[in-house]
């Protein structure tokens, strides 16, 4: 294995953002299991360098691939796009739609009937997520690297309300 392969080459996958995750997982196993420090122990100190470097690698490249919105990032990246964490999308009636999801996340304490408000807030924003991830899938295999980044951005942004969402379930189960 070089050093030089892409992600997606190291688990030898197409460069595509639906993944087959089990594959990606059993590869991953396999590699962490073929490159393991320990296998070197009693190798040159140069290939026990390069066992190093190749696990470091593999971890990486694993990180990346096993999450959606690093995977869209980085296909978007061997693209020649480049996306900036802080780079937000145009579309008014997504921002919109933020603005009124946040709202409601904000006024969830104060419905009669909190766990429940926040998890139907939760289930719609994870539909908003598989759908954007579905949207990124389509634009992308298009070729249309413009609303890739676009869609880029709003998985970006929803990911970002997930955490929050999961926040205040925490801050609700603490208050019990």
């Amino acid at each position: 294995m070089t050093a030089n392969l892409t992600h997606f080459e190291i688990f030898g996958l197409e460069p595509v953002f639906a993944l087959d995750r089990s594959a990606l997982t059993a590869r991953y196993r396999e590699l962490q299991r073929e490159f393991h420090p320990d296998k070197y122990a009693s190798k040159s100190e140069r290939e026990q360098l390069l066992a190093v470097q190749m696990a470091a690698q593999i971890n990486e490249a694993h990180a990346v691939l096993q999450d959606p919105v690093q995977r869209a990032a980085y296909l978007l990246e061997l693209a020649g796009v480049e996306v900036s964490p802080e780079q937000t999308t145009a579309d008014v009636h997504f921002l919109m739609q933020q603005m009124q999801l946040r709202e409601r996340l904000e006024a969830v304490c104060e419905q009669p009937d909190p766990t429940t408000a926040l998890e139907a807030l939760a289930e719609e924003v994870g539909e908003l997520y598989r759908e954007a991830q579905a949207r990124f899938a389509e634009v992308f295999t298009a070729g249309n690297l413009v609303e890739a980044k676009d869609s880029l951005c709003k998985l970006q942004f929803l990911v970002k309300l997930q955490a929050q969402v999961e926040m205040r379930e925490a801050d609700l189960f603490d208050d019990d």
